[in-house]
């Protein structure tokens, strides 16, 4: 994968943008009310600590000879939730305060997924043989950056000026959703002879974890007791991950295109089964709707 501007620089401005308008939709509501029904929230993590990284390794485990592609789809595990999937959310009738709760949360516990999960692959399926390490300090001043400040800045905006923040938030989601596949679209195009020799190798791999992560996420809602839209909720949470952070990571700190592939074939690919469940997801909710009326 190239290292080219549009990476080094469209990649973090779109996902500090993005950050920003999740942070002008959140008060202290929001957590306070975390403390009084944490049962989803948990088990939104749940899946996407347990659940996922245990897909990721699974996933990597199919390349043995490619210490790169098998810690690339451990890092796209150990990225946040994407953004994206809020929006999603929403066009599947889903649970949105909840799917905004768990992206952020996501995001701050990844000052210690990225470095811990990382590190594990590296050392699991490299061993001693490779000298690629991720350096835990700028990792999380490199973070900081991309996801924290921007956050607070929004939540500072709606705190500010809540009026002004009521008005723009839903244009500032709607730049950042079309920001992401813009970028996306523009990634595909510029990387498309890596993505063409990669695609046979890691296309499949990546959409059956995604698919896996997904069905697996609304799955574990379910059985843990919670509503329709709650599971639709988590499964859009586990299975849509921020794939442009764990790009900038690795060009930006492991220093590795090579490990910048998966996440771009999973960024790429996590929109099929996602749509997917956007569909299915409209028409089970107004099922659900249609008993509770009648």
């Amino acid at each position: 994968m190239q290292d080219s501007l549009l990476l080094k620089i469209g990649l973090p401005i779109a996902i500090a943008i993005i950050m920003c308008g999740i942070g002008l939709t959140l008060s202290g509501e929001d957590f306070r009310r975390i403390g009084r029904h944490p049962k989803p929230v948990a088990v939104g993590l749940l899946g996407h600590y347990l659940l996922l990284p245990a897909l990721g390794f699974a996933v990597a485990w199919l390349f043995p000879d490619s210490l790169e592609f098998a810690v690339g789809f451990v890092l796209v595990a150990a990225c946040p939730s994407g953004s994206s999937s809020n929006a999603l959310t929403y066009l599947a009738r889903g649970n949105v305060a909840l799917a905004v709760t768990l992206t952020v949360i996501s995001a701050l516990v990844t000052f210690i997924s990225v470095p811990l999960l990382v590190n594990l692959a590296l050392q699991w399926f490299g061993g001693q043989a490779r000298q690629i390490s991720l350096p835990v300090g700028q990792t999380v001043m490199h973070l900081a950056a991309l996801v924290l400040v921007p956050v607070l800045l929004g939540m500072g905006v709606r705190r500010i000026a809540p009026r002004f923040a009521v008005r723009v938030e839903p244009w500032v989601s709607r730049f950042s959703l079309l920001l992401l596949l813009l970028l996306i679209v523009a990634i595909a195009v510029t990387q498309f002879d890596v993505l063409k020799s990669s695609f046979a190798e890691l296309g499949p791999a990546a959409l059956a974890m995604c698919a896996a992560a997904i069905g697996g996420g609304f799955i574990l809602a379910r059985i843990s007791g919670l509503a329709l839209r709650d599971a639709i909720t988590v499964g859009m949470e586990v299975g849509v991950q921020n794939s442009t952070l764990a790009i900038v990571i690795a060009l930006t700190l492991l220093n590795s295109p090579q490990i910048a592939v998966p996440a771009a074939m999973y960024g790429l690919l996590m929109y099929l089964p996602a749509f997917a469940v956007v569909l299915l997801g409209r028409r089970a909710v107004a099922r659900e709707e249609a008993r509770t009326a009648a």
